[in-house]
This record gives structure tokens, sequence and C-alpha cells, in this order.
């Protein structure tokens, strides 16, 4: 090999290490878990799901569980290694996707543009490169994409094999995940790209209309491919989920970033921006300036670039089959000069460098060192929960969207969840993410439900209350809203740490198992509203103590989110402040 080929070849394994460091990003999909539930019940039933048997609204519903096969490999991997296994997992199926579309730029004889392409490619779908079913679709969509561009250069083998390899290739993938409709879509296009390409002397007048070969046998793979979409458990109900995905799409994009249209504002976007600004403008200079055009690839980019624009989560298609378009087109035949050698270089440099700053700034500094990166989980509250099962574990649970799936896990199957994040509760996002607007609308929800045990996420603003003292003074508290849609006469404390909440209705419960754990003045977001109170004495410091040691007993400050360590502290300011002279403390 001449040194020249070794040191490309050099750059381009260098190139795709690099670019692999995007794919191995902790995990941060609350969905990952439903996953996990899903694949479980699948292996201890051998059969993947066919109703919901998470949730209690509803329980029995029909559930066409279409990522099936994905779920029992989520569950087995962290069966066999936790998280750590998961995150391996995800990573080299995107590395795979990397290294195949590094074979899709060889086919157009481009090592060269190996150092740039691949680093720009990974970058530009980091987006998508969460643990998610769609890793498969994005390395099947790579290699669709390599083989119908193989066969577009060197013609498609005869025989009844390449039939026969997209049926089961089809098969596996529709069941692995919905994304089979990318590659469906791929090779339509392939084919009405072949056959316009095959009827051009027709269509310029210099020839009779031909018979479409190509476009044919190309089409003839389509609609095996979409047989092949029924070999699954569900038959053709899997359209049906599909149907349901654009009823609620609405809600979708308003709620859901990946469903939205891009965002000029999201970094992570950037590379996007980019390649739409390179890739299309280049395609329309060789088409007009240089009579050049693969109808193939400018039908292709047309649907793609179309597609990712009304949803974020098209972007790594259009980033795949675009960049294999604008290096498939005939760079060698514009004119060399020097300065046109320099400014090559100058570009590729400076191309470069973007690039290690991209990742610098906006990837790498979100290792962790941890293979999970999650806001949506308590070790505690699954802890007190698991604890209090007898008493709990039967009533009607609230809970937050993006918590449902963490606890159908952790808690499953003797706790059933309101929500989560499977298309089966499309119809009630609107309804969850609208309670924000205020107690009212919790009210409402609370009323239509009849919830007696509600988990909530402390991140709601503070409401400013007046009130007089037993000294006769006014201060102005700035109390936790859930107070005024929770109120204390109805609800109680039974839980909490920085993160969540747990209230439970008061006549659901025993009022013996009550007494003993509700906490009536240690209560989060509300502590620093006890001190005016005891020190005007309207409530003894011995009743907060007895509340803060049950705490204490009961939680562990080795938990993430957990304000043991800051109860002590503060219980240890509050002996301060009633020692001091002048204080009215109650003992």
């Amino acid at each position: 090999m001449p040194n020249r080929d070794r040191l490309v070849n050099i750059l381009g394994w260098g190139a795709f290490a690099f670019a692999c460091t995007v794919f191995f990003l902790p995990v941060i999909n609350p969905d990952i878990f439903w996953h996990l539930s899903a694949g479980r019940y699948a292996l201890e039933h051998l059969r993947p799901p066919s109703s919901d048997f998470l949730s209690w609204p509803l329980a029995g519903a029909e559930w066409v569980d279409f990522e099936w096969l994905t779920q029992v490999v989520y569950y087995l991997l962290h069966k066999a290694g936790g998280f750590w296994a998961l995150l391996l997992f995800k990573g080299g199926l995107l590395a795979a996707t990397l290294l195949v579309f590094r074979a899709v730029i060889l086919l157009y004889g481009r090592a060269a543009a190996l150092p740039l392409a691949l680093p720009f490619c990974a970058a530009a779908i980091v987006t998508n490169s969460d643990l998610r079913p769609e890793n498969f679709t994005l390395l099947f969509f790579t290699v669709t994409l390599y083989f119908l561009e193989r066969a577009r250069l060197r013609g498609l083998p005869a025989g009844w094999r390449p039939a026969a390899a997209v049926f089961f290739f089809f098969a596996l993938w529709t069941n692995l995940h919905a994304g089979y409709l990318y590659g469906l879509a791929l090779i339509g296009l392939y084919s009405a790209g072949a056959f316009f390409e095959e009827q051009l002397p027709f269509v310029y007048g210099k020839g009779a209309f031909a018979r479409p070969r190509a476009g044919l046998r190309h089409l003839g793979l389509f609609f095996t491919g979409l047989l092949a979409s029924l070999v699954n458990p569900y038959g053709w109900k899997i359209y049906a989920v599909i149907a349901n995905h654009q009823q609620h799409i609405v809600t979708l994009q308003e709620h859901i970033q990946e469903w939205n249209t891009f965002d000029l504002t999201n970094a992570y976007q950037w590379p996007y921006v980019l390649a739409l600004a390179v890739v299309l403008p280049a395609f329309a200079f060789f088409l007009l300036r240089r009579r050049h055009v693969v109808y193939t690839h400018f039908m292709v980019l047309l649907f793609f670039a179309w597609a990712s624009a009304n949803h974020a989560r098209h972007i790594p298609f259009f980033i795949l089959a675009g960049l294999a378009a604008l290096l498939a087109l005939p760079w060698g035949g514009l004119p060399e000069t020097g300065a046109r050698r320099r400014l090559v270089l100058g570009g590729g440099a400076l191309f470069l460098a973007v690039t290690a700053w991209f990742y610098a700034g906006f990837i790498w500094p979100n290792y962790t060192g941890r293979p999970i990166l999650f806001k949506w989980g308590s070790p505690g509250l699954a802890g007190f929960l698991k604890t209090n099962r007898t008493e709990l574990a039967g009533l009607k649970l609230y809970n937050p969207w993006g918590w449902g799936g963490w606890l159908g896990w952790e808690l499953g199957p003797e706790y059933k969840v309101f929500i989560d994040g499977r298309y089966l509760f499309h119809d009630k996002i609107t309804e969850v993410t609208g309670v924000s607007g205020g107690s009212r609308n919790w009210k409402g929800l609370i009323d239509k439900y009849g919830f007696d045990l509600m988990l909530i996420t402390l991140d709601e603003p503070k409401i400013p209350r007046k009130q007089k003292l037993a000294n006769g003074s006014e201060t102005i508290f700035w109390r936790p809203a859930y107070l005024y849609y929770l109120p204390r006469s109805e609800w109680a404390v039974v839980y909490w740490d920085y993160s969540v909440a747990a209230l439970v209705r008061r006549r659901a419960v025993p009022a013996g198992w009550l007494a003993a754990r509700e906490f009536r003045y240690l209560r989060p977001a509300d502590t620093l509203n006890l001190v005016a109170p005891l020190l005007a004495g309207e409530i003894k410091l011995s009743d907060i103590k007895r509340e803060a040691d049950h705490y204490l007993k009961t939680n562990t400050m080795a938990w993430d989110n957990s304000p043991s360590a800051d109860i002590v502290s503060f219980m240890g300011g509050l002996d301060k402040l009633c020692a001091r002279k002048g204080a009215a403390c109650r003992r």
C-alpha cells in the first residue's frame, strides 16, 4: 500500500474511533424501564404482551407491542450485566451503523473523506443515539442504503436470493422496531428513481417506452418487504399503532422534542442545519451547472429533507442518505488547481477544528462515569413503597408521565401506574401536562380519576400567603403549591425527598398506620416555614424532632436526592434558635 493510502487508512480508522465516542453517552431514556418490563413479561410468559399489565386505568386493554423483540434483548442484557451491558450494546449497534456507513463511502472510492465524514455523521445523529429501539432502525436503514447503492453501481444480483434476503431482513426488522417503514420508503424511492432513469430516452423523445427492469425489481423488493412486515405476533395491527401516532401527532410535537420540527436553538441539531446548507446546494450545483443528477438520490433527498424538517426524529435518515448522495457526486471532475487544493485543505482543517470544538463542548462533557443519568426515579421512594405495599399497592396511584416506566419496573406487578411513555397513553398527555396551570386543573384531574396515592415532583413554583402568628405578628410565607390542591385535611405526606413526595388520601389507609408515618410538620419544600411558628410558640420543637428522627431512621443519606444530611443540620439550627434569649419555643 503506498504511503499516502496507508496514511489515509490510518486517519480513517482514527476518525472512526473518534466518532464512536458519541455513542457511549449515559442512558437518559425514561422509556427503557417499560421496555424492560415488557421484555421480562415476554420471557416469563413465553409470548409478547398483548394487553396492558402495567397500568390501572387501561388494565387489560389491547397493547400491540411492536418492539417486543428489542425488549427481550434489553431484558436479557440487563439481567446479565445491568445498565453497563445496555450502554455497551447500544454503543456497539451505533458503531456498527457507522461502520456500514463507512462501507457506503468506500463504494464511491472516497476513503480520503472518511476523517471528515465519520465524525460529522456521528455528531449529526447524536440526538438519536440514546438507548432506544431506533438504534436497530439506524443500523438496518444504513444496511439497506448500502445494498441499494451497491446494486445501483453494480446491478442487482439475479435469482431468488435477493428477495429471500429482503423478506427475512424486514421480518426481523419489523419485530425490533416500526422504523422498517423508513427502509421500505428508501426501497420505494430507489424503485421510482430507477424507473425514471430507465425512461429518460422516452421522456426526451429519443426512444420508445422501455420495460423498467431495475425499477420493477426494486418494486418487487418493496412489496416483499411489505409482506414480511406482517410476520409478527400482531399481524396487520402494527399499522394501527402507526395510525395512532398520526392521530396524536400534534400532541406529540408539542410535548416530545423528537417529534417536533428541528430547532435552530438546539445545539445538537446544528450539524443537521449545516448538512442541509451543504448537501442541497451541492446537489443543485451539479444538477444545474454540471448537468449531473442521480434520480434516486434526487428523490431520496427531497423525501428525507421534507421528513426531517417536519420531525426531528427523521434527521438521522437525511444525514445518512444526504451524506451518501453528497459523496457520490463526481467531485473528481472539477478543475484541479493549486488554489483549489489549498482551499480544500484549509476548509478541511477548519471543519475538523469545528468538529473537535463541538465534541469538546457538547458531547464529552456529558460523560459521567455512570451508565445511566436519570431524573425520574428515587431509590428512597421505591424502598418506601415496597415496604408499605400492603397498605398502598391497591390504591389508585398518580405518577408523573416520565416516572411511569421506572415505577412499573421497580414496583410491578403489585403497583399499577397511572401513565407511562407507551403509545396507549397518547390521549392523556395533554391532560397530565396541563395540570401545572394551577390548583383548579389539579383538582379536576384528581376528581376525574379518584386518585388515593399521589406521587408528585417538587418542581412547581411556590405561592405567597400572608399568615398571622400566635404572637400577633404577620408574615408572608412562600408555600409549596401541592398544599393547595392536596389540602392537609384530606391528604397526608408519608414520604418525600428532594425529587418526589408521596401523599395518601387519609380515608384510604388505616388511621394507625398513617399516624406512625405522616409528616405533619417536616414536609417537602415547606420546612423553612416552620421557623417563625416555632419561635412564636405555635408548635413544639419536640414534635418536629420526632418527625426528624422518624425520617432519619427510615431514610439513608446514601440515597440520591436524600435530604437526611440537611435535616440533621436544620434541626441543629432550630436548637440554636430556640436557645436564644427571647425565643418562645415550646419544648
